[in-house]
């Protein structure tokens, strides 16, 4: 079903590129509807208009035309482009936040008008319309408004709702998660190189191995320790590769990398408050 709601992207990056590829692919929005702003004009511009014919338009007439407005902004450009958009905002607007570590809260403090505002938080997999998305409302936004962001978001995977006081460990987890995995998979290729395996045959075996472990579960719904039993056998193989990785606290050492990352999200978005708070004082 065809979705009626205009919508307008400020920031034309690699994340704003792909939410545009996953909105037309779904067939659920066209062209038509999607109108982009970014102060890098002409680059961004070029690239969106050979690829989905979308226009261009100054933020004045994005503000005018659109009914809902996606911030895909860097998270230090956050604020000054709300200042610059403020006095075009109204209530009927609703806002959608991808700006890592910029809590609700912050984006309505900066606005005069009380709006509607929703915080997502996709992974790079949305490149490929495999993000896992999670995403959160302030007290403004409408049962139908929030079932609106969950359907743009699920055009580049999958969505989950969740409270914006969890947000921070969903950038530790899924936020970050895609390069724990890579370097995970780093480090097999370089396993299997290191066993006389060539780069390529090691690379490929790596990565359907992985594939294949993700399908399991998908498929299986098992639980990932109890397909982890299947596949040992009594001082086989499994086993003594597995023993390694407890030795070296491989577990302990993903779940304090997760918390690592979520701590640090907590201090990006108290450090951006702070900028904020300050340079109201000056």
């Amino acid at each position: 079903m065809m979705i009626t709601r205009k919508v307008g992207f400020i920031g034309a990056g690699n994340m704003a590129n792909a939410l545009i590829q996953g909105m037309i692919q779904s067939g659920q929005f066209n062209t038509e509807q999607i109108r982009i702003n970014n102060k890098n004009s002409m680059p961004r511009r070029r690239k969106m208009a050979a690829a989905y014919s979308i226009p261009y338009v100054g933020k004045r007439e994005l503000l005018r035309w659109a009914d809902v407005l996606i911030l895909a902004v860097k998270p230090q450009d956050l604020f000054n482009v709300l200042e610059e958009i403020d006095p075009m905002i109204n209530d009927r607007k609703l806002i959608i936040s991808i700006a890592a570590g910029v809590d609700i809260k912050s984006i309505a403090s900066i606005l005069t008008t009380k709006c509607p505002i929703i915080r997502a938080m996709p992974n790079m997999s949305a490149r490929v319309l495999t993000s896992a998305t999670a995403v959160s409302m302030g007290k403004l936004v409408s049962s139908e408004e929030m079932d609106f962001a969950r359907r743009i978001f699920f055009c580049v995977g999958s969505v989950h709702q969740v409270e914006e006081s969890q947000m921070d460990a969903v950038t530790g987890l899924s936020g970050s998660g895609p390069a724990y995995v890579y370097t995970f998979l780093k480090a097999m290729v370089e396993g299997g190189e290191q066993a006389g395996l060539s780069h390529e045959d090691a690379g490929e075996l790596a990565l359907q191995t992985l594939k294949g472990a993700i399908e399991m579960l998908t498929v299986t719904g098992d639980d990932p320790a109890e397909l982890t039993k299947q596949i040992c056998s009594p001082n086989g193989t499994t086993l003594a590769g597995l023993g390694v990785l407890k030795a070296n606290h491989f577990e302990e050492n993903i779940v304090d990398a997760i918390q690592a990352a979520t701590h640090r999200s907590a201090e990006l978005r108290q450090e951006n408050q702070q900028r904020q708070e300050a340079k109201k004082a000056v």
